[in-house]
C-alpha cells in the first residue's frame, strides 16, 4: 500500500492553504508536585499547509505553524480551613511547528469526510511564564527575575502527534478538529530557579489538548 501511494504522488493533485484557529491546552498533573489544580487556556495556531492528494481517499498534508499553548495552574496550602499559601502559574508557550498529516477519506464530489493522524516537531521561540506566590500577609513572590528563571527552564524542543476528524467542501475548504498531545515533560532544565520551585515544575506534562482549525486552500 505504502508503494502505491508513493507512486500515486507523481499524479496527484496539490494545493496550498493557509489555516488558522484554536488551541485549548492544558497540562496533565501529577500526584507527586504540590498542584491541586489545572486549567485549560484557549489559544490559537496560524500558519500554512500544502495539501496532496491520492491514492484510495488519502491524502498528505505537511504544514508550518506557529502555535500557543498554555496551563493555568494553581496550588493551595491550608490548615484547619485557613488559607497558608497559595501559588499560581500562568504558562504559555509559542512554537514553531512542523507537522505532517495523514488523512484518509471517500470523495463524495460536494465534500470529503476524513479523519488523520499527525505526528509534529516544534521549538520554542516565545515562553511567557507568568508566576505569583501569595501568603496571609499578601504577595511574596510576583519579580521579574522568577519569571525569567521559569521561562529559562522550559523545554525548548516539542514533539507529539494529533487525531481527529474532519471535512473538506469542493476541495478548497477545510474544517477539522483534533486531540493533541506534547509528549515528555514542560520543563527540563533547572537553572536558576530554587529547589522548591524545580520540585513544584519538574514532574509537569507537557501541553495537551484540543485544536479547532480551519484551512483555505488555493
Amino acid at each position: 500500500m505504502v508503494a502505491v501511494l508513493l507512486a500515486s504522488a507523481t499524479l496527484a493533485h496539490a494545493q496550498f492553504g493557509v489555516i488558522g484557529g484554536i488551541n485549548i491546552s492544558g497540562t496533565k498533573l501529577d500526584t507527586k508536585n504540590i498542584w491541586n489544580n489545572a486549567k485549560n487556556v484557549t489559544l490559537y495556531h496560524v500558519g500554512v499547509a500544502y495539501q496532496i492528494d491520492m491514492a484510495m481517499g488519502f491524502s498528505v498534508q505537511p504544514s508550518l505553524t506557529y502555535e500557543m499553548k498554555g496551563a493555568n495552574l494553581e496550588s493551595t496550602t491550608s490548615v484547619a480551613g485557613w488559607t497558608l499559601a497559595d501559588l499560581d502559574i500562568n504558562t504559555k508557550s509559542g512554537y514553531l511547528e512542523l507537522g505532517a498529516a495523514l488523512q484518509w477519506g471517500p470523495d463524495l464530489i460536494v465534500a470529503r469526510p476524513f479523519v488523520f493522524l499527525q505526528p509534529y516537531l516544534g521549538y520554542q521561540v516565545v515562553a511567557r511564564d507568568v508566576s505569583a506566590a501569595s501568603a496571609l500577609n499578601g504577595a511574596v513572590s510576583t519579580n521579574q527575575s522568577a519569571y525569567e528563571a521559569l521561562n529559562a527552564a522550559k523545554s525548548k524542543l516539542e514533539y507529539g502527534f494529533g487525531i481527529g476528524a474532519g471535512v473538506e467542501f469542493l476541495k478548497h475548504l477545510q474544517l477539522s478538529v483534533q486531540y493533541f498531545k506534547n509528549l515528555g515533560n514542560l520543563y527540563n532544565d533547572q537553572g536558576d530557579l530554587s529547589s522548591v520551585e524545580w520540585d513544584a515544575v519538574k514532574d509537569l506534562k507537557s501541553y495537551g489538548g484540543v485544536k479547532v482549525s480551519l484551512g483555505i486552500f488555493f
